[in-house]
């Protein structure tokens, strides 16, 4: 599956409560979800730590989904900044190797080939234990979310103008994370994100209306 492949899947796949809304307020919307999303993941890894009071092992299941939604608020807000998840991966594998200036062909990269390709952008500096490597990428993750989410809140709450190419960059960073991450754990990200199609596909109709489930049926 490419990366076009998958935006196509799941750009109707937007609650219609958020589309109704002005442009700023669907970018607020997406950043917060985006943050969220962060959020449970670095909560997942965190709490593996040994020691720790909430100490538990990782839900791998959990951790895909995850993954999965935050790979999914990446695409929609590039859909709302006029670009495409396809454009911000090949940028992300240009910029982070830089013997990687292949032309792809616009829609053709496949999120197996970005996720192997990932693997020869690695520091050399990454912890070598599994655990410590996840903290370490989680970290990076946050740090670029973080990023994101502080570009768009001085657009919404200092009215700064947007850079539109430094979203997109970190978002590709954000991207290239959760690829580290995925592939740190055995996890395969093409898996999740078409895991993550038949959930959002579940939730809402292409006009972006709630499919409430029965009593005693859950999705």
């Amino acid at each position: 599956m490419t990366f076009h492949e998958f935006e196509n899947e799941v750009k109707d796949t937007l609650a219609k409560y958020v589309r109704d809304k002005v442009q700023i307020e669907r970018y607020t919307e997406l950043i917060l979800g985006l943050y969220e999303e962060g959020g449970e993941v670095t909560s997942i890894i965190r709490r593996s730590i040994h020691g720790n009071f909430h100490e538990t092992k990782i839900d791998f299941e959990h951790l895909s989904e995850e993954i999965g939604d935050i790979i999914w608020y990446i695409a929609h807000i590039a859909l709302q900044l006029d670009t495409n998840l396809d454009r911000i991966a090949v940028a992300n594998l240009q910029k982070t190797d830089i013997n990687d200036q292949e032309n792809y062909d616009i829609g053709q990269l496949s999120i197996n080939e970005y996720q192997q390709r990932t693997i020869n952008t690695y520091r050399n500096d990454l912890p070598k234990t599994k655990g410590e490597r996840a903290r370490f990428l989680v970290m990076g993750m946050i740090k670029e979310i973080g990023t994101v989410s502080e570009l768009f809140g001085g657009y919404r709450i200092d009215d700064t103008i947007l850079d539109v190419n430094m979203v997109e960059e970190k978002l590709g960073d954000t991207l290239w994370y959760l690829a580290a991450i995925s592939e740190n754990f055995g996890l395969d990200l093409e898996t999740i994100a078409r895991k993550n199609i038949q959930k959002t596909k579940s939730r809402y109709d292409k006009n972006g209306i709630a499919q409430v489930p029965e009593k005693g049926e859950e999705k």
